[in-house]
């Protein structure tokens, strides 16, 4: 590994500063590892042999682990979300930090929050956060669950009508969670108002066991996550007072008046999620990372094959194939952090303007984050798959640390199919409000002369002019201009007139809706990457030559998408196969010019060997020695002889009888 870090240029102590937030955070990052390793819930020897009641239980402790830590005043809460993130041990109080609390910040009056966020800032009260029903996901008008306002009494009637109304999947729901916030549509004299938050208490305080009509329980096993008590909830005509909705924007009076949310935008309660969808974007680059920097450690480690008998055998990283598979990923890494980045300060505006009642920017917002969301999703889960498979057999096992990334929720349950319909229904309304004089702004600016974007074709005549970014930009933007245009013609012609946006002429385009919301967030992604890179090479945030590989690997990323979609660009000419041709080459012409800085490129990524807990992805590269230590102590191995030697072997390969117990 010394000699794989010695043939970079790249500063990757410094880039790591900038990723990481800045040197003395990296540093403390580092300090944090230390002391979590040294105590008894941060041990992560066994982790990978735990069962899910000792993963359970061990989760909880490692959570309270953090939280004392921090209430002794050992560490500081921005060090404790630090310290979660490398124990990476979830457990049944993520959605009390994640969403229960963030979203009394911003969706409960001030007597609101001076009842609840004490005690859940304390912990004499456990929240999530219970949205999702069984039959009902992200399509948030269709949730069954109901709030009846009585007037007499002066209390709602919380109730689950159906059976696929009740609520699941929330974590920490299923034995840990004292309270919840629950969506629910408000009924007052008969009428439908829509989805609205609620706090109720569904834990007695003293025995934990279900208050009345409460129905309350974890889901079962699941593919990964399984320290978190994923769970399911339904009411049974539960009352509640009129003071457990919650009501900074929308409002119900004792006489049962309902007063609407600021008519800018009736959406407020939506802000929770886009929060979420936020922090996705980022955590999905973060996540594809911890997989890249164990396979690309692991493939400049392993030899595969000699030419010659007698040679040395070549480094699996030196094949172009596997420098085809990882390169690209190692790029998509970047652009997804710094396009986290830049869609959290796009929020925090968000936020300024909320305060002050303006939520404008909201529909916007809304949908870049919502196809984001999906995007960088589905660039993780599909990366860490590669990043498995690179790896071999030896990625096959769960010392290896891969699977347990890739058993990460934020990469398997996210329902990206309706994200990406959100925001094609963006796109498309940007569109038809563009061509009816109204202007156009943020990402999707570039609607606005769409149809001549149509008439472009690519100015490429070499090779070498593909390494430009506003080339790559161009040919994105051209893409998903023409895809605007061609879904919003389909949707109208198979609407009769003005587009619908449900029922049967939208639900009977949704394949080209995706694509162009795929589309769109794929040139929102690529821009956004390219121009970080030139502001942190103008400002002189990284060295001249730590730029240079950047600037080499966003266009890497770009060729990457346009060769893996080149059909997208040829169909309608704007690409000539011979310009296909030359951004091959020119892909091919990048990874060989990166493979020198693969090993330095995922070590910028200043991810700490306890939060990869891989043997195969140590920075030292001694993977093979911890590969058989770990082995080594499997619970299996405890007695030579082994569990199953008594009961079923010993009868079976000697002439002795079983045991007796």
């Amino acid at each position: 590994m010394k000699t794989e870090r010695a043939r970079s240029a790249l500063d990757s102590r410094q880039l790591a500063e900038y990723l990481n937030g800045g040197k003395e955070k990296l540093q403390r990052i580092a300090e944090l590892a230390g002391i979590l390793k040294e105590t008894e819930w941060g041990d992560k020897s066994r982790r990978y042999y735990l069962t899910r009641t000792e993963e359970y239980v061990d989760g909880l402790k490692a959570a309270l682990g953090i939280w004392q830590l921090i209430r002794s005043k050992k560490i500081s809460m921005e060090d404790g979300m630090e310290a979660r993130k490398l124990l990476n041990f979830p457990g049944g109080l993520e959605l009390h930090i994640g969403m229960f609390i963030p979203t009394l910040l911003s969706q409960a009056t001030p007597d609101q929050q001076a009842e609840w966020l004490p005690k859940a800032l304390g912990l004499r009260l456990i929240g999530t956060y219970a949205q999702t029903e069984l039959g009902h996901g992200t399509f948030v008008r269709g949730l069954q669950t109901t709030a009846t306002y009585d007037e007499d009494t002066r209390d709602f009637v919380v109730h689950s009508p159906a059976l696929t109304a009740t609520k699941w999947w929330p974590g920490g729901l299923g034995k840990t969670a004292t309270h919840v916030v629950a969506m629910a549509r408000l009924f007052i004299k008969g009428r439908d108002h829509g989805p609205h938050a609620f706090v109720l208490p569904i834990r007695d305080m003293q025995t934990h066991e279900p208050l009345p009509g409460i129905d309350v329980g974890d889901i079962g096993p699941k593919f990964g996550y399984n320290g978190v008590d994923n769970g399911y909830l339904s009411f049974d005509h539960v009352r509640v007072p009129r003071k457990s909705m919650l009501m900074r924007f929308a409002k119900v009076t004792e006489e049962g008046e309902y007063v609407p949310p600021p008519a800018a935008n009736s959406k407020a309660s939506y802000a929770t999620m886009v929060y979420v969808r936020a922090t996705i974007v980022e955590d999905a680059g973060w996540l594809l990372a911890r997989s890249v920097t164990i396979a690309v450690r692991y493939a400049a480690v392993r030899r595969q094959t000699a030419a010659r008998a007698g040679e040395r055998e070549v480094q699996v990283l030196d094949y172009q194939n596997t420098a085809a598979d990882l390169l690209p990923l190692v790029a998509a890494c970047y652009a997804l952090i710094v396009m986290g980045k830049a869609g959290m300060e796009s929020y925090r505006h968000f936020e300024a303007d909320r305060d002050r009642g303006d939520f404008e920017g909201l529909p916007e917002l809304h949908a870049t984050l919502s196809g984001m969301k999906a995007l960088s999703t589905w660039i993780a889960s599909d990366g860490m798959e590669a990043c498995r498979r690179a790896c071999g057999g030896h990625g096959f096992s769960q010392l290896s640390g891969l699977p347990s990334i890739l058993q990460s929720p934020n990469s398997t349950l996210l329902t990206r199919l309706f994200d990406l319909r959100q925001t094609a229904r963006f796109l498309v309304k940007s569109l038809l409000a563009a061509e009816g004089g109204k202007a156009t702004a943020g990402s999707v600016e570039y609607v606005a002369n769409a149809r001549a974007t149509l008439k472009e074709r690519c100015a490429v005549r070499s090779a070498a002019g593909w390494l430009r970014s506003d080339v790559q930009v161009a040919a994105l933007r051209h893409r998903a201009a023409r895809l605007c245009c061609e879904a919003t013609a389909a949707l109208a012609g198979a609407s009769g007139g003005a587009p619908a946006f449900e029922g049967p002429a939208w639900n009977g385009r949704t394949v080209d809706l995706i694509r162009l919301a795929k589309a769109h967030c794929a040139l929102v992604l690529h821009r956004t990457f390219a121009a970080s890179v030139r502001r942190m090479a103008d400002e002189g945030t990284v060295p001249p030559a730590t730029a240079e590989v950047l600037e080499r690997l966003v266009a890497l990323w770009g060729l990457a998408a346009l060769t893996r979609e080149a059909g997208d660009f040829l169909e309608d000419g704007y690409l000539t196969g011979q310009q296909a041709a030359w951004a091959r080459a020119q892909q091919y012409t990048l990874l060989a010019a990166l493979r020198p800085d693969a090993v330095a490129l995922v070590d910028a990524f200043g991810i700490e060997d306890y939060l990869l807990n891989s043997a195969l992805g140590r920075a030292d590269g001694d993977v093979y020695r911890a590969l058989l230590a770990a082995a080594r102590a499997s619970p299996l191995n405890a007695t030579q002889a082994g569990p199953a030697w008594d009961p079923v072997l010993r009868p079976l390969l000697t002439d002795r009888p079983a045991a007796r117990l």
